[in-house]
């Protein structure tokens, strides 16, 4: 997967605007990285979380990050500023590490967009130590609920970009298939992301060009249609009739100690 410039910088606007750097903030608590360990921070993206978790490991640690985009991995690169914290081009689904090497493993909104989630699951368990543990965070797209006053029309559009995910209804099914892989399954949790206000910087505003570029690529909606949706989310937001919600899934996993 690659962006073009644009694409990039507005993907990189997600990841540090207030709703995602909140969830970044839950991801680490959750996470609760200890001085000296090893983490994988698999789809790691423009490595703002890696960063984070290099911060806690400390250079008695190590961090890495892997992304099948090498230009999110370019980019992330050009920003480390630590001997222990370095990214790589690589597939989720064959990670080019040893076996029982991790300390923790953590994946943000990468799963539902891996076709083979199973060797997904396999390499997490294959790369985890034992008695290693990891944060999976997934999305389910028909849980979100998003206020229009032509449901007609924001439904065909949602359901035209539902297909950029492999699977958009992935954690009804991925606890099953980390249990299959080997892993326990802690708990699950869940990260909610409301948008009352649509505010600069807030998700559902920065998501609104994805959609967009997407479906519009696919042809499957107008782009009259297209820009007559996203026009009334403004309009809406002025009456102060705007409303969005969506949610990250948090699986928490552990690897049985075999020792």
């Amino acid at each position: 997967m690659e962006y073009d410039e644009a694409a990039a910088e507005q993907l990189e606007a997600i990841y540090l605007g207030p709703d995602v750097t909140a969830q970044r903030q839950d991801t680490l608590q959750r996470l609760a990285i200890r001085e000296g360990e090893r983490v994988l921070d698999i789809g790691s993206g423009p490595g703002f979380l890696a960063a984070a978790i290099a911060e806690l490991t400390g250079p008695a640690g190590e961090v890495v990050g892997v992304d099948i985009s090498r230009q999110m991995v370019d980019r992330a690169c050009q920003r480390a500023d630590r001997s222990w914290l370095t990214y790589r081009c690589a597939d989720a689904t064959a990670l080019p590490f040893d076996d029982n090497v991790f300390d923790g493993i953590v994946s943000t909104q990468v799963a539902e967009y891996v076709p083979d989630i199973e060797m997904f699951a396999s390499e997490v368990a294959r790369v985890l130590k034992p008695g290693g543990r990891g944060l999976i965070l997934a999305t389910d797209w028909d849980a979100l609920c998003w206020h229009s006053e032509d449901p007609d029309r924001m439904e065909r559009i949602l359901v035209a970009f539902k297909s950029h995910c492999a699977d958009c209804n992935l954690p009804r099914t991925l606890a099953a298939r980390l249990r299959m892989a080997g892993l326990l399954v802690a708990d699950v949790s869940y990260f909610p992301i409301v948008n009352l206000d649509r505010y600069e910087g807030c998700y559902s505003e920065m998501i609104v060009p994805f959609i967009m570029a997407y479906v519009g690529a696919q042809e499957t909606v107008s782009e009259v249609d297209l820009k007559a949706w996203a026009d009334e989310q403004i309009a809406l937001d002025a009456r102060g009739a705007h409303f969005f919600s969506t949610g990250r899934f948090n699986f928490r996993i552990l690897k049985p100690d075999q020792a």
